[in-house]
């Protein structure tokens, strides 16, 4: 599957996300053609921020994913004030 060995596949089932975009809901149908795939996600906010968001909650419980403050390079972002204090520590 993939290209990659089963044994080291998962895949999680997660309730639905709520994709925010400068304070609004951003609408998505795939009849419309208005969809946003996790690889166009991936590839404005970097996988780092998007792998974060995606797994600092339970994937049984409901989000919204704020495309703002995953770019965001804030102490407000907890992505980058991990990778600072990461940062921090190695020097």
């Amino acid at each position: 599957t993939f290209g990659v060995d089963s044994d080291r596949l998962e895949i999680q089932i997660m309730q639905m996300v709520r994709l925010m975009q400068n304070g609004e809901e951003v609408k998505m149908s795939k009849r419309t053609g208005n969809a946003i795939t996790l690889r166009e996600i991936m590839d404005e906010v970097g996988v780092d921020a998007a792998r974060y968001f995606l797994t600092m909650r339970s994937p049984d419980t409901h989000f919204d994913f704020d495309m703002e403050l995953a770019k965001e390079q804030s102490q407000d972002n907890p992505v980058y004030y991990a990778q600072y204090g990461h940062a921090r520590i190695c020097s």
